[in-house]
């Protein structure tokens, strides 16, 4: 039972690590391991940071309370690294509470040195835009918002900085756009960061699907082999039971009782091991059609998919079809624009093949609609919004079909027909997708 073993093994492998990515991109989260070793940096440069201006300088500071302040961070750390299992993460709201904790801690700081009146006081910015990568929009609005409210405190109370000599005094229109700047920077880069890793997560989303599209067909690979296999170990004792129906049939065949029960048991021993012997080939054998003619694979996509709603006509223009690499990315991507076709069309659908002496294109048309303006320059992105789609669809189907041609060096283009309805072509190199035929 190798050979099931190996189909078994590798259906488990398929499920597991996209079960895995899946958690992954459901729960992004910060390892509690990083976020003690970029706390542990923090803290390093915040105590080198006083030791230069309070000792080497000799600026007056407010040694235990800013003492205070870095030995609470460094307590906390202490505290997660021995808490916490090696590979735990933080997310949600723990990883708010962390970050919160980051904010205050630099806010403190910064508060017993000079408020806005201190270089550093940008560094407030660092949390928020970390936290934009792993957080919701609320909880990255929340502390966006605690950072705004600290930088307010900063600007209203803050202590006077630590100089030698006459205090300094800044003008409160330059220390009042100081505020406005760090707040304007802090919800800018927090929303840009954030657009950024929530489009990062909605493609890493959509890269899931594009993958299971594949994956039916490692599914149907594994369970060929599992049917070989099987076949293969069934063989043995079908053999015997069929050896002994023969001879039970050579020596109770004509028995008035049991005669007909065991030539049927015969027959059937016989049938069962030829339906066995043919799965086991149908199984080992490789693709028939590992290459065919471009206007054969335009039947194979559109011949799954009749009887549908509307007729799909296949035709092809432009000489000899070349013969192209059957491919699953190939068929499933067309497919998905063959259904979506279907999908929106008035009264049919027209799938044309056309090839020049430099390149191969395939053509998908319909009668409906056609792309919404709104949608049109969107198409090829995952998950469209309603406002968007403006027919509540996601547009995953596109974006898979999209990726899976893609990946076969196909280029498509999405556009509306002046007659009416969608066309989408897709358009490779000859050089690419044509091969020779098999000799």
């Amino acid at each position: 039972m190798a050979g099931a073993a190996r189909a078994a093994y590798n259906l488990r492998t398929v499920e597991n690590t996209r079960s895995f990515v899946s958690a992954a991109i459901e729960r992004p989260g910060v390892r509690v391991r990083t976020l003690v070793s970029l706390r542990w940096i923090a803290i390093a440069g915040q105590f080198g940071t006083l030791i230069v201006v309070g000792l080497d300088l000799d600026y007056p500071l407010a040694w235990p309370s800013l003492i205070a302040a870095v030995a609470a961070a460094a307590v906390l750390n202490v505290g997660l690294w021995t808490l916490y299992p090696r590979n735990a993460r933080f997310n949600g709201r723990d990883a708010l509470l962390q970050f919160a904790f980051d904010l205050v801690q630099a806010g403190v700081l910064l508060f017993l040195t000079g408020g806005l009146k201190n270089p550093f006081v940008v560094l407030l910015i660092v949390p928020v835009t970390i936290s934009a990568t792993l957080l919701s929009a609320r909880g990255t609005l929340l502390l966006t918002a605690m950072a705004s409210a600290i930088v307010f405190v900063l600007w209203r109370w803050a202590l006077p900085l630590p100089w030698m000599g006459p205090p300094v005094i800044l003008p409160p229109v330059y220390r009042f756009g100081v505020v406005v700047a760090i707040a304007l920077a802090g919800t800018f880069l927090a929303g840009y960061t954030w657009l950024v890793s929530a489009e990062a997560r909605k493609r890493a989303h959509a890269l899931v699907a594009t993958q299971s599209a594949l994956e039916r067909e490692s599914r149907m690979s594994a369970l060929g082999s599992l049917a070989a296999a099987a076949a293969h170990e069934l063989g043995g004792p079908l053999g015997t039971i069929t050896l002994i129906a023969r001879e039970l049939a050579d020596s109770l065949g004509d028995d008035p009782d049991f005669g007909e029960d065991v030539r049927l048991l015969n027959r059937e021993a016989s049938r069962s091991r030829a339906i066995l012997i043919g799965i086991a080939r149908r199984a080992e054998a490789e693709d028939p059609f590992p290459r065919l003619s471009l206007d054969a694979l335009l039947h194979e996509v559109a011949h799954p998919l009749e009887p549908a709603r509307v007729p799909i006509h296949v035709a092809a223009a432009g000489g000899a079809a070349p013969m192209i690499r059957r491919t699953p990315e190939l068929l499933h991507g067309v497919a998905n624009l063959v259904t979506n076709a279907v999908r929106h069309a008035g009264s049919a659908v027209t799938l044309t093949a056309t090839t020049t002496p430099t390149e191969v294109c395939i053509s998908v048309v319909d009668d409906g609609g056609g792309f919404s303006d709104s949608m049109l320059p969107h198409l090829g992105e995952p998950f469209l919004g309603p406002s968007v789609s403006g027919s509540g669809g996601t547009g995953l189907g596109i974006f898979i079909a999209t990726t899976l041609l893609e990946r076969t060096g196909g280029r498509l283009k999405f556009s509306n027909r002046r007659s009416g309805g969608a066309q989408v072509d897709v358009r490779w190199l000859r050089s690419h997708i044509e091969v020779q035929e098999l000799e």
